[in-house]
């Protein structure tokens, strides 16, 4: 799925990429890459990429368990790589790899696609440009209503199975990128589906010294909840629904949503501003990877927020093994 919605829209809309190999062994996925991609060689085995002299750039967008030694047999032949969140399960996992890509003198990049989402685009603006006096809450949220269980390998006993690693690397890398590394964390998950045999609802808590996060997912909404609530002493932003469109894989002409989704700022419960979305801008990551790649840059925000997305997640597990509040810092 990430493949075929994220990846390679963005990779064949940009002329600085030309997609030479995919490789899969889902039939379906092989019919769907012959249609959109008449062009692109499909392989079944990732060692036929690896070898490939041609290839200067491999796109991991396989299921989590393979993402640790995918990355680092690329990086060991010399290709930069773009993997998919969630990236690994460890902090020295994550440090070990971005240590070898920078030795080899390559490229290392952790796709956090929810970066260029519209909404946390226009609250970082706002946040600029309006006063919210103390910050003391920010809440950031995935909800949706699915309460049946696909065939789906996210949801089936895997490493890195389940809502939490499916979900919450998009709203800690948020929330990071706006507070930095919170203090400590503490994690509940959940199994509310029937037949759940990995989470499907999580609740995170990020403390920070004057403010908290909250952060979570669940598969049984019924009714809308904030997508986005910043809370200060002098005023609030709230957005509800998710973006339309979901991903903006091509540089649009009107640069903001045409929806009524909900997006107001607030300084009192009767006063408040329609604030309007801006449309997402997931095409600079490939737009800036390419950027990166032409002129030898290896080190960018990029790679420091991914590691503290890593740390906040490790710690948050170990938080919920041990039913206690972990410190991050």
């Amino acid at each position: 799925m990430s493949g075929r919605e994220f990846h390679l829209p963005a990779l064949i809309g940009n002329l600085s990429f030309r997609v030479k190999l995919a490789q899969t062994r889902n039939e379906k996925n092989r019919m769907d890459l012959k249609v959109a991609c008449p062009d692109v060689e499909i392989v079944s085995d990732f060692e036929e990429i690896l070898a490939d002299d041609e290839i200067d750039l491999v796109v991991i967008t396989a299921p989590n368990d393979v993402h640790f030694s995918y990355t680092k047999a690329a990086l060991l032949r010399g290709k930069h790589v773009v993997c998919e969140k969630p990236f690994v399960e460890r902090y020295a996992e994550a440090l070990e790899l971005f240590n070898l890509a920078e030795e080899k003198n390559l490229i290392l990049r952790i796709f956090h696609n929810r970066k260029y989402d519209g909404d946390i685009l226009t609250l970082k603006e706002l946040m600029k440009e309006r006063d919210f006096g103390k910050i003391v809450s920010f809440s950031t949220r995935f909800s949706r209503y699915r309460p049946e269980i696909g065939d789906n390998w996210r949801f089936k006993k895997t490493i890195m199975g389940g809502l939490f690693y499916d979900l919450a690397p998009h709203l800690v890398h948020h929330t990071v990128s706006l507070f930095g590394l919170p203090e400590s964390v503490f994690l509940n998950l959940f199994f509310e589906r029937e037949g759940s045999v990995v989470d499907d609802h999580f609740e995170l808590t990020m403390y920070y010294p004057a403010m908290t996060a909250f952060v979570g997912g669940d598969m049984f909404e019924r009714e809308l909840r904030p997508r986005l609530h910043l809370i200060g002493t002098k005023a609030s932003y709230v957005k509800y629904g998710f973006d339309y469109p979901d991903s903006v894989n091509v540089k649009p002409e009107n640069p903001y949503q045409e929806t009524n989704l909900r997006s107001v700022f607030k300084t009192s419960p009767d006063d408040e501003e329609y604030i309007p979305l801006l449309k997402g801008k997931h095409y600079r990551f490939y737009e800036m990877l390419a950027e990166h790649i032409a002129n030898g840059l290896t080190e960018d925000e990029d790679k420091e927020l991914a590691l503290a997305v890593i740390l906040t997640m490790e710690k948050a597990m170990e938080s919920y093994q041990t039913k206690k509040v972990v410190n991050v810092k």
